[in-house]
């Protein structure tokens, strides 16, 4: 699909001996996503952000109420904007607004910002070390160092559970230190 004037050139350079070699870059892994911008991918990014629902929830539940199989790779595609097969578009709406309905959302969304998480474990840190935070939250060691990091998000309704554990125990250690 070359246009007249880069036939010319490539006939040009041919002819007075030069070698032409064309390569075309690839956008394997470096492709940009999609940010498609649909009431279904909006519809489905609420009951994953505000509802604190996995894809695979959100799938169990839409089977429920569509009465035909809908997998998770499903659902996957509906948030980058593509257009159900299966079911009438419409129908799989109203089966998430029916969900939205029946559950109950998350005060102040399903996440806690990555920021506030490592605010609150370096302010635990400055009394207690990562394993003894690990215990007072019933957690692994490897989870308290990546809320460390600043570069995770948790899910409120574990934090909430989380925070009072560790603080107790943040309290119950500064007081022995006092005491010493």
């Amino acid at each position: 699909m070359r246009d007249a004037l880069l036939n010319d050139l490539i006939n040009t350079l041919e002819r007075h001996g030069c070698e032409i070699k064309v390569s075309i870059p690839t956008t394997r892994g470096r492709v940009v996503r999609s940010t498609t911008d649909s009431d279904l991918a909006r519809r489905i990014a609420t009951l994953r952000d505000d509802y604190g629902m996995t894809l695979a929830t959100i799938a169990k539940l839409l089977t429920a109420k569509l009465d035909c199989s809908i997998s998770v790779a499903s659902i996957h595609t509906w948030t980058g904007g593509a257009i159900p097969r299966k079911v009438a578009y419409d129908k799989v709406l109203n089966a998430i607004d029916k969900i939205m309905e029946e559950n109950d959302a998350i005060e102040g969304g399903a996440w806690v910002d990555s920021k506030e998480v490592k605010a609150t474990v370096d302010r635990w840190m400055e009394v207690m070390t990562p394993r003894q935070i690990a215990v007072a939250a019933d957690e692994a060691v490897t989870s308290v160092r990546s809320w460390a990091t600043g570069n995770h998000r948790v899910l409120r309704t574990k934090w909430r559970r989380v925070v009072p554990l560790v603080e107790q125990m943040c309290e119950i250690i500064q007081a022995q230190h006092i005491e010493t």
